[in-house]
Formats: structure tokens, sequence, C-alpha cells
């Protein structure tokens, strides 16, 4: 959750990441969860060290981005709306 709420949340960026738990937002969310899935099996046959640490990466940033939304709600609310 590092890369994208980080030490001092920005209300503008948590009342965004709220917005993606909405109904209209479910087909994205499924998408990062599809991705994050499909990285983490392509992690599994990779053997390239370069190609490894890319998808190591990526792997981070979906994980971080759909915590990040799952959490928003409980950090915008210790900003205060």
């Amino acid at each position: 959750m590092k890369i994208f709420v980080g030490t001092k949340p920005d209300r503008k960026q948590m009342q965004a990441l709220t917005r993606c738990k909405l109904p209209e937002s479910e087909a994205l969310l499924a998408l990062f969860k599809t991705k994050l899935e499909e990285t983490k099996v392509s992690l599994m046959s990779a053997e390239e060290p370069a190609r490894i640490y890319r998808l190591q990466g990526r792997a981070e940033v979906l994980s971080d981005f759909l915590e990040a939304v799952e959490k928003s709600p409980e950090i915008l609310a210790r900003l205060g709306n």
C-alpha cells in the first residue's frame, strides 16, 4: 500500500481510491485482480532474472493498488472525510 498511500495520505486520492469500490468500478478491480494472478503464474515459470524482477515489480504495484483500494475507506475515515 506504500506506493499509493504513503505516510501522509491525500484526502482527494483516498476519495478516488474509495470510489474504485463502487459497482461501476467492479470490472476495473476484476481486471487488476486477473492481471495480478496472471503475473503470479508467469513468475512461477520465469527463468531470466530480468524478467523475474519486472514481474515482481508488476505484482507489487497491482497488489499495492488493490490493497490501497480495500483500505481506502478506513484511511479516509481517519482523515475525517
